[in-house]
């Protein structure tokens, strides 16, 4: 069986943006910026804020650290659900993906659907961290723009998706089947038969 390169790229581009999509989540999604040396870099993740960026503590959760900006809470909350649901989303994408390879040409359509459903997904996340870092939310909610910058974790979601609507334009090229023309058409028998 001849794989198609964009079928090929398809799932390797899949893989990667699974990947990042899986080291991001757990990254800082905001950093303080022009921190002094021997002052640990503080952050704020998906799940809480950390007094150190590097260690897997968080100091306190979100809900405690946001308890005056009901609004950025319930951003927080939603980013997380469309986090899990994307991983979800970007892992199955995957397995169908490598399924495709082998010829199970119904899955394309699938995989099409799981990747503009992921697109939404993760969207819908980096999308309410940017809403966040860069709004008022009231006069105790000031923007966090203003003394942080975005970390790692915001990058790698935002190029998770960059990659997640390549996938999607790849899927809609119409030379990434896996069936070819001389599977399709009928031999004659031969005098061996």
């Amino acid at each position: 069986m001849k794989y198609g390169i964009p079928l090929i790229l398809y799932v390797v581009l899949q893989f990667v943006a699974f990947l990042l999509l899986l080291v991001g989540t757990p990254l800082d999604i905001v950093r303080r910026k022009d921190v002094a040396a021997g002052i640990p870099l503080t952050c704020i993740t998906l799940w809480g804020f950390k007094l150190d960026c590097f260690s897997v503590d968080y100091t306190i959760t979100v809900d405690v650290f946001f308890a005056a900006c009901p609004p950025r809470i319930n951003r927080f909350r939603v980013a997380q659900v469309f986090v899990v649901l994307s991983i979800l989303v970007y892992g199955a994408a995957f397995i169908l993906g490598i399924m495709l390879l082998y010829g199970v040409s119904l899955l394309r359509w699938i995989c099409l659907a799981l990747n503009i459903v992921g697109s939404v997904t993760l969207c819908v996340v980096w999308a309410a961290m940017a809403r966040t870092f860069l709004k008022d939310d009231g006069p105790q909610c000031s923007s966090l723009e203003e003394f942080n910058k975005y970390g790692p974790g915001f990058v790698l979601l935002v190029l998770a998706w960059i990659l997640d609507i390549l996938n999607i334009i790849f899927l809609l090229l119409p030379y990434t089947s896996t069936e070819r023309a001389e599977d399709k058409t009928e031999q004659p028998p031969t005098a061996h038969e």
